[in-house]
């Protein structure tokens, strides 16, 4: 009998009781002295009312403190479970980011699920949805703007995170001016137009988890998947922006694209009269913010080159070298030189996807991220390819 049949039973007996008391006290006051005979049946019945009452109540009362510690127990373990959010702002984000990563990776596993639901209520800036689709936008912020140097030209480039973005190819007009007619900046936008409309390309990068990562420390979780997410999209941001041979529809993203970019080359006798002579060849308005993007196994066969046996060469800064600001990446298989405000990568941010991926193969799980990007070269006019012609 559980307890909320025993509460009827013992119900049911009290008010038996009670209309054996009634009946008892009616006949007491009666004179007749056939109610004698009365009262003696109606105290044994009684008797029994009372035991069978008193039976049921002690039963229903020990039901009822069981249930009671119980709920005390579930209400215990519930907020054991409860994830306590620490004071820190940015330690919070990191315990919200780790629990939603984990209930990701394993949706199956009811105890990432529940501290996720836990962690989800202390998300209050997303009052539709508490926080579920915050956290995923502010990851993807951190992915994309803190470089991990894998990629040199997201310190070089502008980095934006609009949708459907579109930009002027040129930020400023001087009115009744007879210049902007003149040129190759002015030719370029005769070709391409004044605006860049930015495409949607989709991208898909995953980090392998292993259960021991899973299971560690919130902070090194998140910082594992951060490191993983950021390190593959740079690569895929360099090899797209670097590109020999991009996929059809993707060459526009590529300073080495000449369908559609065609950025004019300078060739000199060696590598560092062309990346001077590409450097003279800009507009002034370029030259100002120029640096150079090559390989290191260049400029140190540049430095062969130029030092004549001499070690002090080796020894002065790049810039010094060239004046201007040089970056390395192995991907820069010509030397660029150019104003790098003039390219600018943008990611949608919105439309980012995060899903689990499971390789049954490898047996591993997957934290994915789906995203969309372009790469534009707003003016190739702000660019150079410095190319070693021997002849000359």
């Amino acid at each position: 009998m559980n307890i909320y049949e025993l509460r009827q039973e013992t119900y049911n007996a009290g008010q038996a009781l009670k209309d054996i008391e009634d009946a008892l006290a009616k006949a007491a006051t009666d004179p007749d002295p056939k109610a004698l005979e009365d009262i003696k049946a109606l105290n044994q019945k009684k008797d029994g009312a009372a035991l069978r009452y008193n039976t049921l109540k002690e039963r229903y009362d020990k039901a009822k403190e069981a249930q009671s510690d119980e709920i005390k127990n579930k209400l215990a373990e519930a907020k054991d479970k409860q994830v306590e959010m620490p004071a820190d702002p940015k330690q919070r984000l990191i315990k919200a980011e780790a629990a939603w990563i984990r209930k990701t990776v394993r949706p199956d596993n009811a105890e990432f699920q529940e501290k996720w639901n836990s962690v989800k209520q202390e998300l209050k800036d997303d009052s539709t949805s508490n926080g579920a689709k915050l956290l995923p936008v502010n990851v993807s912020n951190q992915l994309v703007s803190e470089p991990f140097a894998t990629n040199p030209l997201r310190d070089m480039e502008t980095v934006s995170t609009i949708t459907n973005l579109i930009l002027p190819r040129i930020s400023y007009e001087i009115a009744d001016d007879s210049f902007v007619n003149d040129g190759e900046v002015a030719k370029e936008m005769s070709l391409k137009g004044d605006q860049i409309t930015f495409e949607r390309h989709m991208l898909k990068v995953r980090a392998g988890i292993s259960d021991t990562v899973l299971l560690g420390s919130d902070a090194g979780l998140v910082q594992y998947v951060n490191n993983a997410l950021s390190s593959a999209l740079q690569l895929k941001e360099r090899s797209m922006a670097l590109g020999t041979s991009n996929p059809a529809g993707l060459e526009h993203m590529s300073f080495y694209d000449t369908t559609t970019v065609k950025i004019k080359s300078v060739t000199g006798k060696d590598l560092f009269h062309a990346i001077r002579k590409a450097i003279a060849d800009l507009d002034d308005a370029f030259q100002d913010n120029a640096q150079v993007l090559m390989t290191r196994s260049d400029y140190y066969d540049m430095l062969d080159g130029l030092a004549n046996n001499s070690a002090t060469l080796y020894q002065a800064q790049p810039e010094s070298v060239l004046g201007v600001p040089v970056k390395f990446t192995s991907a820069a298989t010509t030397p660029v030189v150019g104003d790098f405000s003039f390219a600018q990568l943008n990611y949608e941010i919105n439309s980012s996807l995060y899903e689990q991926y499971k390789d049954y193969e490898k047996g591993m799980n997957y934290f994915q991220l789906t995203a969309w990007f372009d790469h534009q070269i707003k003016l190739a006019s702000a660019f150079r390819l410095a190319k070693v012609d021997a002849g000359k």
